[in-house]
């Protein structure tokens, strides 16, 4: 009998030692990963979602570098653009100065000779991750009229992934093109005919559906449909939806569609207007065709149910004045040509005249080139701002649901010890 309760006793106090090393290891372990949830063991659910939002930080960091040098391709354009104001400014200067009496104009072309130069030599030095958006050669096969910044990443409830992007055209910022073949291809362009309201409401019955094909007769149109069970897991409030908002839910279901993604996207341009372009150049293949939906009840800028919007089609290079904002036109009557003496002596002051008027000009377009550079410098940090906020969110995220209370289980440890050294002293009583 004696025998009995002995072997009962030691094997409590054996059962009693495994369970408590047991808990000893799981809580050692998350003391030392600071994770309550470090495997898919510990908890499926959990260690999915972490993971899933772990892989859309790697994503958005990413994206945030790709922000980074978007902003400073932005700067370096936009810093050789105010030089070349001032430059522009002193030119205009010295073309007053040729006309007054007196003036050796020789003297005055030297001064002009060298802010022509500075000027190329600014557009030329304006390099950023070797991209240069104020002096190109459009003639080069690899050149591209709009050069994209990846600014944004998500993922619907369906697991698909979409990117949007900050979209500069360089074809209205560059001063200076070396490229003798003409003028550029365009894009596909329809723009709606009024802006789109700042907020619209898609909490009811309201629908602003569409079909959009580009391509022509050799595309297939897509229907992209802008109701309230679409828009509600990609929008903050479904009662007020933003223009924004709208803008990346559209390229987001083109970017989802079978027959359009990467042949067109959408856009906002300075009015507010939404834009759709394609990405194909020349007649051949940037043809876009529009039509709103017979369902649609809310105006997106190009009319009510059923209104077809005549189709745009892109133009093809074509021979002509080529060159950029600078160095269009023909010699003595561009910017980069302009000349008040020369071989055959100086000129008469109708020219000189002509050619302010010429420097008024392209202040004009290099103050707008400006403005438009400080427009995508706004968008591309408040974008930065925005995936920084983000990421934090994720990471809080990710620690609500797979970080330990590094305090409460320091505490539970040391009691798990003292619990082990107990159940070993009993077990060791038992035994003798």
């Amino acid at each position: 009998m004696t025998s009995l309760l002995t072997n009962t006793a030691a094997m409590t106090a054996l059962t009693t030692l495994k369970r408590i090393s047991q808990n000893l290891d799981t809580t050692s372990n998350r003391v030392s990963t600071g994770q309550r949830v470090s495997a898919a063991s510990d908890n499926a659910a959990y260690w999915s979602i972490a993971t899933t939002v772990r892989t859309d930080n790697a994503s958005l960091s990413a994206v945030k570098d790709s922000l980074g040098l978007g902003s400073s391709a932005v700067d370096t354009a936009y810093n050789g653009v105010t030089s070349i104001i001032t430059n522009l400014q002193n030119l205009r200067s010295k073309l007053q100065t040729a006309l007054q009496p007196g003036v050796d104009r020789s003297k005055v072309q030297t001064e002009i000779a060298a802010i022509q130069n500075q000027m190329k030599s600014v557009a030329d030095s304006s390099v950023s991750s070797g991209q240069n958006w104020l002096s190109v050669n459009s003639s080069d096969g690899s050149y591209t009229d709009v050069r994209s910044v990846v600014a944004g990443f998500s993922r619907d409830r369906t697991g698909a992934i979409a990117f949007s992007t900050v979209d500069v055209s360089t074809l209205a910022i560059r001063l200076y093109d070396a490229g003798t073949g003409g003028t550029q291809a365009t894009t596909a362009k329809a723009i709606g005919s009024a802006p789109v309201a700042a907020t619209i409401d898609f909490s009811g019955s309201a629908d602003a559906s569409f079909s959009i094909k580009a391509g022509g007769a050799g595309g297939t149109a897509n229907t992209i449909t802008l109701t309230k069970a679409t828009l509600s897991s990609a929008v903050a409030n479904i009662a007020a939806v933003t223009r924004q908002e709208l803008v990346t839910a559209i390229n987001n279901q083109i970017a989802a569609s079978a027959n359009n993604a990467g042949k067109v996207r959408a856009s906002l341009d300075g009015s507010g207007r939404l834009t759709f372009e394609t990405t194909a150049t020349g007649a051949t293949d940037a043809k876009l065709d529009f039509t709103m939906g017979a369902s649609a009840t809310v105006n997106i800028g190009y009319g009510a149910a059923s209104a077809a919007m005549t189709q745009a089609v892109g133009a093809d290079a074509s021979a002509g004045a080529a060159g950029g904002i600078l160095d269009r036109g023909t010699v003595g009557n561009s910017i980069a040509t302009l000349f008040v003496y020369s071989g055959a002596g100086a000129v008469d002051d109708n020219s000189v005249k002509a050619s302010i008027n010429l420097v008024e000009a392209a202040i004009a377009k290099v103050t707008d080139a400006g403005t438009k550079l400080g427009a995508n410098k706004t968008q591309i940090d408040g974008q930065k701002n925005f995936i920084d906020t983000l990421m934090k969110v994720n990471d809080r995220t990710i620690g609500t649901l797979v970080d330990a209370d590094i305090e409460e289980e320091s505490t539970k440890l040391k009691a798990l010890q003292t619990q082990q050294q107990l159940a070993v002293q009993a077990l060791s009583i038992a035994n003798s």
